[in-house]
C-alpha cells in the first residue's frame, strides 16, 4: 500500500517542480506562450466585437449570389487595352 502511495506522489511532485520552474525562471518558451495567449485573446475579442454580425440585417445576400460575384471573371473594356500598340 505504501508503494502505491509513493508512486502517485512522485509524478505529482515532479510536475509541481516543472511548473514552479516554468513560472519562476525567464525562459523563451514561457515568454512565447504568454505572448501567444495574449494575441489569441485579443484576436478573439476583435472577432466577436467586429465580425460576428453584419452591420445591418437587411444587407445579407443569398450564398449563390455571393459565390457568383466572387468567382466570376470581370469583363475587360475594349477601351482598356495595350495603349502602347496604337
Amino acid at each position: 500500500m505504501t508503494i502505491a502511495l509513493n508512486r502517485n506522489t512522485a509524478p505529482r511532485s515532479s510536475l509541481r517542480k516543472r511548473l514552479a520552474g516554468w513560472v519562476r525562471g525567464p525562459t523563451l518558451a514561457r515568454d512565447i506562450a504568454i505572448v501567444l495567449a495574449i494575441k489569441f485573446v485579443l484576436l478573439m475579442a476583435l472577432k466577436y466585437t467586429l465580425f460576428n454580425h453584419p452591420q445591418a440585417e437587411h444587407m445579407s445576400l443569398p450564398p449563390e449570389q455571393v459565390a457568383q460575384a466572387l468567382l466570376s471573371v470581370p469583363a475587360s473594356h475594349p477601351s482598356q487595352g495595350d495603349q502602347h500598340a496604337r
